[in-house]
């Protein structure tokens, strides 16, 4: 069923001296939505690939090139020997004002009996470049699962750097945990902790009340963060030069 998330994101970085941290949080909400069924939604707010207030761009997800995401999700499943799935729900920001910037959203696939079978994560940074990781869910809530960081995200974290993932059983609460460590150890931890709501008319302008103008913030915060960093001496890795880099 389609929901409302509002969330409370976390970020603790180490920083190169190994005695400091820098942490922050923020809040944000976002949207849990059947991908077989978009824009089939009762809410007058929030639109299918056209502008609103809120809405939600095909081509924000995905291949990035307008396509049906279901078709192009279980292609990708099946290159990692996952099923196709029942149900396919994606989790994310909406746009706000024709705007948005998604660090991290997420396709979730549940089989016919409801049970989550696989996640793919979208990992975007601000050069607009995106990777995919893709992961079976088996066995009880929460999974763990971790691979090797394949692209630039951040100016402040070296390329060699592995992530390890903690998703909790998406309900009335939503929990993910991500762990990067590097050489020396832990480099940064980001958590998301969501409670859920009915998706309608009355919870979207209520959050976007209580959060306005949330996905510019989302930017001005990365930017302001990063000046926090560079001067607390962290130091800074230039992007490879990969601009627009797609991969899964």
């Amino acid at each position: 069923m389609d929901a409302l998330y509002r969330a409370r994101v976390m970020h603790l970085r180490r920083m190169p001296d190994g005695r400091r941290v820098h942490r922050f949080a923020y809040r944000v909400f976002r949207v849990w939505l059947d991908v077989d069924r978009l824009g089939e939604w009762p809410c007058r707010w929030l639109s299918h690939d056209r502008a609103n207030l809120l809405s939600i761009r095909t081509r924000d997800h995905g291949p990035r090139d307008g396509s049906p995401l279901r078709p192009w999700a279980e292609a990708v499943l099946a290159r990692h020997g996952i099923a196709p799935p029942a149900r396919l729900m994606l989790y994310t920001m909406p746009r706000m004002l024709g705007y948005a910037f998604n660090p991290l959203s997420m396709l979730v696939a549940f089989d016919a009996q409801g049970a989550a079978t696989a996640v793919i994560y979208e990992v975007r940074n601000t050069d607009t470049d995106m990777s995919h990781y893709v992961h079976p869910l088996t066995g009880p809530a929460p999974w763990r699962h971790g691979n090797a960081k394949d692209f630039y995200v951040s100016p402040f974290i070296s390329p060699d750097q592995t992530y390890a993932f903690t998703l909790g059983d998406p309900g009335e609460t939503l929990a993910l945990r991500i762990r990067v460590d590097g050489a020396a150890g832990l480099t940064m931890i980001a958590a998301e902790n969501a409670d859920r709501e009915r998706l309608t008319d009355r919870a979207l302008l209520s959050a976007c009340a209580a959060m306005p103008l949330m996905t510019l913030k989302v930017v001005a915060g990365i930017y302001w963060e990063a000046l926090r960093l560079r001067l607390k001496g962290a130091r800074f890795f230039r992007h490879p030069g990969n601009r627009g880099r797609y991969a899964e």
